[in-house]
């Protein structure tokens, strides 16, 4: 006889959601720190909401929009002064980079 037709009211539980018995050497550890299951279920528990805010904030961190605003911020960061005006040295690479572009370019037109 299955434990369904033993008691019809209560849910059969999957296999992988069957409670699992204590191993002897985890009752003797638990009898030594004379915690009690209320104790250890309600530290379950606070590390259950732990981990659920630790996730919470990985995922608000990770997010893409955070992501590109954090990521613009740091470029923006970089290229302007904190006044707000952009870099010499920035504004420089800039127009040198445009000023070979432009050289490669004219130099391949006339050939």
């Amino acid at each position: 006889m299955s434990a369904a037709d033993q008691n019809p009211t209560q849910p059969v539980l999957p296999a992988s959601r069957q409670p699992v018995p204590m191993a002897p050497e985890v009752q003797a550890e638990l009898a030594k720190r004379g915690r009690s299951a209320r104790q250890i279920e309600s530290d379950i528990t606070a590390r259950t909401e732990r981990l659920a805010a630790n996730i919470d904030e990985l995922t608000a961190r990770l997010s893409p929009s955070r992501l590109v605003k954090d990521g613009t911020a740091g470029l923006r960061a970089r290229i302007t002064t904190p006044d707000g005006n952009p870099r010499l040295d920035v504004l420089g690479a800039v127009a040198g980079a445009a000023l070979v572009v432009g050289l490669l370019l004219w130099r391949a037109r006339r050939r």
